[in-house]
């Protein structure tokens, strides 16, 4: 069945944001962007081998692609979490509810 058409839209602008935040700062040798779907969830990971970052101290652009990423999420009922530190790559995880 296919995905609610902004669904679709709000996952594609986050990988995209996602992938050019990648391409900008974290100087990974690789990234992937996977999905799955469990309990009537759906999860959309990406996550490079970069640079890593410290998300407490977390300032300008990325900052702002970050809070982009996470409204866009929320408007769908959908959340942004992100594992990274320093040195050890970027995970972000975007859950969002399918409904029936």
């Amino acid at each position: 069945r296919p995905l609610a058409p902004e669904i679709a839209l709000t996952l594609y602008r986050v990988a995209q944001e996602a992938l050019t935040n990648i391409g900008k700062h974290a100087q990974p040798r690789r990234a992937s962007v996977t999905a799955h779907i469990c309990d009537r969830r759906l999860r959309l990971t990406i996550e490079d081998d970069g640079r890593g970052f410290d998300a407490d101290a977390t300032l300008g652009s990325r900052a702002l692609g970050l809070a982009g990423m996470r409204e866009r999420l929320a408007l769908i009922g959908g959340e942004l979490s992100i594992e990274t530190a320093r040195g050890r790559g970027t995970t972000l995880y975007a859950d969002v509810p399918l409904f029936a």
